[in-house]
């Protein structure tokens, strides 16, 4: 048995391939206090449905993927470790002063963002490398023992080691992990050349100060889940899934957390990657409506599109990941009027506890669920297959006090601009995550999932004039199923930043060459701790740029590709995503990177049977029926998902429940199954002889 689970803001959701059993998955309440607990809740769950003892299920699991909020949510919060600095003399401030630049720049009065680390914990050594990797002024062990003391003393959780140009020669930062070490004393270090090897002095240090912050937070939230999962007997290392869209083992997960830090939306967009390749779709945009957020990805040719660089909760992360772009914008979200008298939503969530009113928890705003709930979408029966009852009269309340007294408006009114306003947010959300690369939406086709996602798909395709809307039937559990398509990753990368037409294709063999080879050796130390041997691997990247540009763009290259076949790619690449080039200026490499990957067992996706000639009948399907509000007070008829089959032809208005999420179909669209079993919402007419319901 394989198993991914996923720790939301409100939800857990775990999803289990099994070779006699098939797919299974089971969703249960988020424990903020302790996200173990509710990892432990969601397998004896599975065990139950299995007619198992968590004791005997266990010691069954092949392989086990993990992902978790608790990484971005340390750092969102700023609750993470008290951390201290040690850097080269004269520049402590580099952590305030970042690049000169404003988030905003016509917003003059705004504050930069306070750093995580304060300005008497972050302390200067004397040394110097120069920008070639030459000791210009050596380690001064005088003032490295002096700052070792001082972060002793004042008992931090964590130091932080970023030397200038230390990418070039690390044997200074590693010489301060050897002194720290010495005295006895055991913080958590994170070392810049360690977590991003590659040029950049900013990038490099926020990005360790990011790992270091989230690190012994995370670091003791894995071990004491593996602890328990050990104790219960199971045999395998627990896999983290990674914001790249690999996994990494559990013990260098927790000391490379800055990798994890988006790790569940990545799940996500690998599951969106295995569902375009299932279904030849060379152009997929995918948008995952949870509980807190919306996470929205764009997948080319069955891989997700990856980026380096991007800021989080006014911190800079530099460091290989899937390009995430996430909106304030959730089932939990709280919709309240502005000073202006206008109506918003987000990005403030109920979470899991309170939750939205409706959960009966004590929540006391009105939420996206609340209203959703309001106009009939959703089943306050059939809520998280029966487990957790709605309640409906709460809602209206809520929505009511909240929102439609203060608008002067009935609450029916209320509640669907709620749900307009929030079909309104994730539809300019894709169209920004597409046109700002240079994409036009209606290219391509639309996946949606999380548990809140089906009720806005249909609209969201209309108005983006995208022709497809596919809804997986484990869409409420789609992030946790992406883990198990995903391969053990080591990123690794070198600075060349020299001209493209400078370099010979013996040295760019050279350079890749030395990445791979230490790839390569990273994951059999993996295996050797217990990992899986899998087939290895290797994707090559170089990020390029003009050369009177500041900012890089990754160019994907093939083993045997030359120094004219980069430049040949660059310029291609560069064109594809802005539309010209600069014709005569040169180009340059300034990092060559690598992703070595070791294969992993593989989660197969269902296919069906085709549909038979003439339809099939949609009754078998047919559950009843239910009062929505879509602009007006309609009775919608109700089908439930798992007993859809391919040929049946469901013609909106109409609702498709399922245990864990609930799929609105608008007047004038269809919904059919595909096969992978998936809906598929079009405005298109229904094929000829099928018959509609």
């Amino acid at each position: 048995m394989m198993i991914g689970v996923d720790v939301g803001g409100t939800f857990t959701d775990l999803v289990a391939a099994d070779p006699l059993r098939g797919l299974r998955f089971v969703k249960t309440p988020s424990t903020p206090d302790d996200p173990s607990r509710g990892v432990l809740d969601a397998l004896k769950l599975l065990a139950d449905e299995l007619e198992l003892t968590l004791d005997t299920l266990l010691p069954g699991i092949e392989l086990f993927i993990h992902g978790t909020t608790v990484a971005t949510n340390i750092l969102v919060e700023r609750r993470g470790a008290r951390l201290g600095l040690i850097t080269t003399q004269g520049f402590r401030d580099l952590l305030e002063l970042r690049e000169g630049a404003r988030d905003n720049r016509y917003a003059l009065r705004t504050a930069p963002p306070t750093p995580v680390i304060p300005r008497p914990l972050r302390l200067e050594v004397r040394e110097r490398v120069a920008p070639d990797g030459t000791a210009v002024l050596p380690l001064d062990p005088e003032s490295l023992d002096a700052a070792i003391a001082t972060l002793r003393a004042a008992g931090v959780d964590g130091v932080v080691v970023c030397f200038l140009h230390a990418h070039r020669r690390p044997a200074h930062e590693q010489a301060v992990r050897a002194a720290i070490a010495a005295t006895g004393w055991e913080p958590f270090i994170s070392l810049g050349h360690e977590i991003l090897g590659r040029e950049g002095e900013y990038d490099r240090l926020s990005t360790a100060v990011v790992n270091g912050y989230v690190g012994p937070g995370l670091k003791t939230y894995l071990n004491r889940l593996f602890g328990r999962l050990t104790e219960r007997g199971i045999t395998v290392p627990v896999q983290v899934m990674q914001s790249n869209g690999g996994v990494l083992p559990v013990a260098e997960a927790g000391t490379r957390a800055v990798g994890a830090v988006t790790s569940g939306p990545a799940g996500g967009a690998m599951a969106g990657a295995l569902y375009a390749r299932a279904l030849g779709l060379p152009q997929l945009v995918t948008y995952d409506t949870g509980g807190t957020s919306t996470d929205i990805c764009i997948i080319q040719d069955g891989v997700p599109v990856e980026r380096n660089r991007a800021e989080l909760a006014g911190l800079r992360i530099a460091a290989p990941a899937i390009e995430i772009n996430p909106l304030g914008i959730g089932g939990g979200s709280i919709a309240r009027i502005d000073a202006g008298g206008m109506l918003d939503i987000g990005p403030m969530s109920a979470g899991a506890v309170p939750g939205p009113a409706c959960f009966g928890k004590g929540g006391t705003r009105a939420t996206l669920t609340d209203a959703n709930l309001v106009l009939g979408f959703i089943s306050g029966e059939t809520f998280l297959g029966g487990r957790m009852r709605l309640d409906v009269a709460a809602a209206r309340a809520v929505i009511t006090q909240e929102i439609a007294a203060p608008l002067g408006i009935g609450v029916d009114e209320a509640a669907y601009a709620i749900h307009v306003l929030a079909t309104s947010r994730i539809t300019e959300g894709i169209r920004l995550a597409t046109v700002r690369r240079g994409m036009d939406p209606r290219d391509f086709a639309l996946m949606s999932f999380g548990g809140a996602g089906g009720l806005h798909a249909n609209a969201v395709a209309r108005e983006l004039e995208i022709p497809t809307a596919i809804i997986p039937a484990m869409a409420s559990v789609l992030s946790a199923l992406g883990f198990l398509a995903a391969d053990v990753r080591q990123d690794l990368q070198q600075t060349v930043n020299a001209p493209i037409r400078d370099l010979h294709d013996g040295r760019l063999a050279q350079v890749f060459g030395a990445l791979e080879v230490e790839g390569r050796a990273a994951l059999e130390t993996s295996r050797s701790r217990g990992g899986h041997a899998g087939d290895i691997h290797v994707r090559r990247f170089a990020d390029c740029r003009y050369e009177r540009q500041v900012h890089t763009i990754p160019v994907p290259l093939e083993p045997d590709d030359t120094a004219a076949d980069l430049e040949r790619r660059f310029v291609a690449t560069y064109e594809d995503l802005y539309h010209h080039t600069h014709l005569g200026e040169p180009g340059i490499v300034e990092t060559c990177r690598v992703a070595v990957f070791n294969t992993l067992p593989k989660l197969a996706l269902p296919v069906l049977d085709a549909a038979p000639a003439g339809g099939v009948d949609c009754a078998a399907a047919r559950t009843g029926e239910r009062r929505i509000f879509i602009g007006a007070a309609v009775m919608a008829p109700v089908y439930w998902f798992e007993e859809i089959r391919r040929g049946m032809v469901i013609a909106g208005p109409a609702l498709i429940d399922s245990a864990a999420t609930s799929v609105l179909v608008l007047p004038g669209s269809t919904a059919t199954l595909d096969a992978t079993g998936s809906l598929c919402l079009s405005d298109a007419a229904a094929p000829a002889g099928d018959r509609a319901c």
